[in-house]
């Protein structure tokens, strides 16, 4: 019964682990509210001010003009080893997570440094 449920474990992980697809600019529309994978280069980013601050990353080119966000906000700042806004710029990374619409434009909000990977 043990192995029986460890089986159906792994199975249903496996197949949460492969559940992002890679995606381009064209795909966005297609994808929205839906985990995924987007590579591209960032151009920007900007922390906002106030309160309860954010860390944006504009991907694809520079704000206004970026193909998506991603924006880590600031309770989740501790668990980077790194400051995202100074380190990430100019790199070219992938973002893994769920693609929403912000103000009508693409974003994914990164909770954690593992959903980021540098190329």
């Amino acid at each position: 019964m043990k192995y029986l449920l460890f089986t159906l474990y792994l199975f249903t992980l496996s197949g949460f682990l492969t559940a992002q697809e890679k995606i381009t600019e064209a795909d966005f529309q297609n994808y929205i509210d839906k985990n995924v994978e987007y590579c591209d280069k960032v151009f920007g980013t900007f922390v906002t001010k106030g309160e309860k601050q954010v860390i944006l990353l504009n991907l694809g080119a520079e704000y206004p003009d970026h193909k998506l966000v991603a924006a880590i906000f600031q309770s989740d700042w501790k668990d980077f080893d790194y400051k995202p806004d100074e380190f990430l710029k100019g790199k070219t990374i992938c973002i893994k997570g769920k693609l929403v619409l912000y103000k009508g434009k693409p974003e994914i909000i990164v909770k954690n440094p593992k959903q980021i990977e540098i190329k």
